[in-house]
């Protein structure tokens, strides 16, 4: 691999491949430390972490809201709003990982027009929570976004884009395109 990743860039979750079809968006990838592969062992497994930039916090609701919000939900049969991050299971091998996303899951019911998602990775190594950012830095390819063009894929009229950002991290893009008779334009 050739490094054009700054001292900052060094440590981070370095994508291999990035599949996006059948619904699914599969992610494969090398957690680094200093440019190294991280094969220490962590206390739980590696989770995908999506992180909404456009989505405010959802606080957690109290005990008493929470009875509130059961019962209004078995009257109106509505759904708490989307929280601002979302979690996924990764497989690991040492430093390598491999996660699937279904498009549906980030195609949610009350999708924004157009809403953001950065994608991470976390674990916990000896209490301390370990965050890193999923990107492609140590290729020879910088200025993926301009590069590197994935397909769309659509659910319930939002269609999801998984894009390399100006930094070269990974992200993933959802827009509506509904054609107000519910399908996609």
């Amino acid at each position: 691999m050739a490094m054009h990743a700054s001292a900052g860039q060094l440590t981070h979750a370095e994508i291999r491949r990035v599949w996006p079809r059948d619904g699914h968006i599969r992610i494969l990838g090398t957690v680094l430390v200093d440019g190294v592969p991280d094969e220490a062992p962590v206390d739980n497994p590696w989770t995908l972490r999506l992180t909404s930039r456009e989505r405010p916090e959802v606080p957690l609701p109290t005990g008493v809201k929470r009875l509130k919000d059961r019962l209004v939900r078995t009257v109106s049969r509505t759904s708490p709003p989307t929280r601002r991050r979302l979690h996924f299971p990764a497989v690991s091998n040492g430093a390598d990982f491999e996660a699937v996303v279904a498009v549906r899951d980030v195609a949610v019911w009350d999708a924004l027009p157009r809403e953001h998602w950065d994608v991470d990775v976390i674990a916990v190594r000896n209490g301390k929570r370990l965050v890193r950012r999923v990107g492609g830095h140590l290729d020879d390819m910088p200025g993926k976004k301009q590069i590197v063009k994935y397909p769309e894929q659509y659910h319930a009229g939002v269609a999801v884009l998984p894009y390399f950002t100006d930094g070269d991290d990974l992200s993933i893009r959802c827009a509506r395109r509904d054609n107000g008779n519910g399908g996609a334009a």
